[in-house]
C-alpha cells in the first residue's frame, strides 16, 4: 500500500517555465537595451539559453550580457543577485497542485526532493505557501547529494518514517526523478512535460501523467487506492 506521495519541485509543482519566463520579463524590462520585437526576441533568448534550468546560472548572465542588448550593469554578479531576489518572487503554482496536495494531505505523507540551491528551492516553496503541508523537504545543496542518488530518496523516506516500497515519487525527469526513484526502491509516475524520455533507462514508470490533476486516477488504477480506500492520517 502506498502511504507516502512525494513530489519534486520544478516543473512538477511549480511551473518553472511559467515563472521563469515571468523573470525573464521583467529582467528585460530593467535590464534590456531593447523595445517592441527586438524585446520579446531578447526575452526569448534568456529563455532558450536558461535551458528550463540546467543552464548555470552565473554563465547564463555572462552570455545575455556578451551577447544581448543590455542597460549599464556592474555584470553578471549584478544580474545574478536579481535574480536571486526577483525569480523567486515569480514562482507560478503547477495547474491543479493546490487542489490535489489538499485532496492527498488527509491520507498520504507528503515530501518534496529537489535539486538546487537552499535558499532559491525554500524561497519558491515559501512563495507558494505549501510548506505547511509536507512532512520532509529535502534541498540537494543542504543534503549534500542530488537526485538521483538513492541516498537523496532514502533522506526523506527516513524524515517521513515509511519503506521505500509504501513510497510513490512523481517528478518530471526521466533520469533524476523517474529513474532515481524507481532504483531507489520506490513507485514512480512521471509527469510528462518538457523532459523528453531517456531511451536509454532499463526502468519505465509505474505510470504516466500529463498533468497533476490526472494523479488520484493513475493511483487508483495501479495500486487500487482511493481516499475512500485507506485510512484517514491521525
Amino acid at each position: 500500500m502506498i502511504r507516502a506521495i512525494l513530489f519534486d519541485l520544478d516543473n512538477t509543482l511549480l511551473d518553472r517555465q511559467a515563472a521563469f519566463l515571468r523573470f525573464a520579463s521583467r529582467l528585460a524590462d530593467d535590464y534590456a537595451d531593447a523595445a517592441g520585437d527586438e524585446r520579446q526576441s531578447w526575452i526569448d533568448s534568456v529563455v532558450e539559453w536558461d535551458e528550463d534550468g540546467y543552464k548555470n546560472k552565473p554563465q547564463l548572465f555572462r552570455d545575455i550580457l556578451q551577447r544581448l542588448p543590455c542597460r549599464p550593469a556592474a555584470g553578471w554578479e549584478e544580474l545574478y543577485g536579481y535574480y536571486q531576489t526577483h525569480y523567486v518572487a515569480s514562482a507560478v503554482p503547477m495547474e491543479g497542485m493546490r487542489e490535489l496536495l489538499s485532496a492527498l494531505r488527509p491520507y498520504y505523507r507528503l515530501g518534496i526532493v529537489t535539486n538546487g540551491r537552499d535558499d532559491i528551492q525554500n524561497g519558491k516553496i515559501d512563495k507558494l505557501g505549501i510548506r505547511g503541508w509536507f512532512g520532509s523537504i529535502v534541498v540537494s545543496e543542504s543534503a549534500g547529494i542530488k537526485k538521483p542518488s538513492p541516498l537523496i530518496f532514502a533522506r526523506a523516506l527516513a524524515e517521513l518514517d515509511v519503506n521505500p516500497e509504501q513510497a510513490l515519487f512523481v517528478g518530471d525527469h526521466p533520469v533524476n526523478d523517474v529513474e532515481g526513484a524507481l532504483l531507489s526502491g520506490m513507485r514512480a509516475v512521471w509527469l510528462k512535460r518538457s523532459q523528453p524520455w531517456n531511451e536509454s533507462i532499463a526502468v519505465m514508470p509505474d505510470a504516466v501523467i500529463s498533468g497533476l490533476a490526472e494523479l488520484p486516477e493513475a493511483i487508483r488504477h495501479a495500486w487500487g487506492q482511493t481516499a475512500s480506500s485507506i485510512k484517514r492520517l491521525s
